[in-house]
């Protein structure tokens, strides 16, 4: 008798450690779950502080060179291409000693290079647009690459927009980043206005 109810019981405990064990299993992939979460949240912040700061950089180099921002030098898309500048006018290795009407446009041109260079390797699919624009944010389909300046430029925004792709998945969780259309480019994620519109 005392011997049926110690197998019994050897029995019962095999059952509850089982038991156990499965529940530890859901409650280790729900943490795990939570932490590749978390990790997507830290690095979409991060990706925010970088491009809110490229942007702010670009805009105070721009207000720097007011005429040549009103000329349109300072107009870029980097779906294009990134600008590229001779060692000749590359001021990290020759400086420019001639007068301000020669170096003022070797430094935006310099400052475009290496702005660009800095959007596209820092951020994943990096994307930045400097244009002027009146239709920056639209209520249905929200930030959009596409500039539309005024009939008069100047009463048109002048404005820095980077995108990237974003590390969220879609609500459906299907594994389909929202930052990311659906021929795979990046999506406007900030946009900068560095100088307004003139009223009309």
């Amino acid at each position: 008798m005392g011997q049926f109810r110690c197998r019994k019981a050897a029995g019962f405990t095999m059952l509850e450690a089982l038991v156990a064990i499965v529940v530890l299993a859901f409650g280790v992939l729900g943490v795990a779950n939570l932490l590749i979460k978390s990790f997507r949240f830290a690095q979409q912040s991060s990706y925010d502080v970088v491009a809110l700061q490229l942007a702010n950089d670009m805009a105070d180099r721009m207000r720097a060179h007011q005429l040549l921002v009103d000329g349109g030098a300072f107009n870029l898309d980097t779906k294009l291409g990134t600008p590229q500048v001779s060692d000749a006018d590359n001021l990290y290795k020759t400086a420019c000693l001639g007068a301000s009407t020669v170096c003022q446009p070797v430094s935006a041109a310099f400052d475009m290079a290496e702005w660009s260079r800095r959007v596209t390797t820092t951020l994943p699919g990096g994307r930045a647009i400097i244009c002027r624009d009146i239709g920056t944010w639209s209520a249905t389909t929200g930030y959009e690459w596409n500039c539309s300046p005024a009939a008069n430029p100047t009463n048109a925004p002048l404005v820095i927009k980077i995108g990237w792709i974003s590390r969220f998945n879609d609500s459906g969780d299907a594994g389909t980043p929202d930052g990311t259309k659906a021929d795979g480019s990046a999506t406007v994620q900030i946009v900068v206005v560095v100088t307004p519109g003139v009223s009309s």
